[in-house]
């Protein structure tokens, strides 16, 4: 046996001892949507079955593969509650338009949460902010809030409209935290 030979047998051993050692980054990723699914709600708190069914309930889950495509879908449909929650604010001008107070703060509604549209994203992990990106959606449902409380409006669908954001906007949270901390 030649001595090149012999590198060769002794670097191919090395690499598959390194390899059978250390999980690769591709196997952790490969996780079935049910633990991926089980990952992120853990991290939504109370309301750890309204995650479970939400995810469950989007076709796309059954097809992902990673946090980060789990957290795609959860962040996809928060936006697109953000756009039904200010669709909903936008039909409420054409039908309550005496108030000019109420329809100032029912205008900042829908801006505010027209603006939440572009803050569910995963567009801040590389800088470690899609937390923080993602909690500013919060705080617009707030300030919302704060602009009918201070108006002094009071329409029953409402809140029922604001909790329904507040809830799918839960579950993306959750998915940007548990990606977030998959990478520390």
């Amino acid at each position: 046996m030649d001595f090149q030979s012999c590198n060769v047998r002794v670097y191919a051993a090395s690499f598959l001892c390194l390899f059978l050692y250390f999980p690769s980054q591709m196997e952790a990723t490969f996780k079935n949507p049910g633990e991926l699914i089980s990952d992120i709600c853990k991290q939504s708190g109370s309301d750890k079955k309204f995650c479970i069914q939400i995810l469950k309930s989007n076709p796309q889950t059954a097809t992902a593969s990673s946090l980060k495509s789990l957290a795609e879908i959860a962040l996809g449909m928060a936006r697109k509650e953000s756009v039904s929650t200010s669709g909903f604010f936008k039909s409420l001008l054409v039908r309550d338009s005496n108030n000019p107070a109420a329809k100032a703060s029912i205008e900042e509604c829908a801006k505010y949460f027209s603006e939440a549209v572009g803050m569910l994203n995963l567009g801040g992990l590389e800088g470690g902010t899609a937390s923080l990106d993602v909690h500013y959606a919060l705080d617009n449902a707030q300030y919302c809030e704060n602009a009918l409380a201070n108006a002094n409006v009071h329409i029953g669908s409402i809140g029922p409209a604001i909790q329904e954001w507040k809830k799918s906007y839960s579950v993306a949270y959750a998915a940007v935290i548990a990606v977030e901390n998959s990478q520390n």
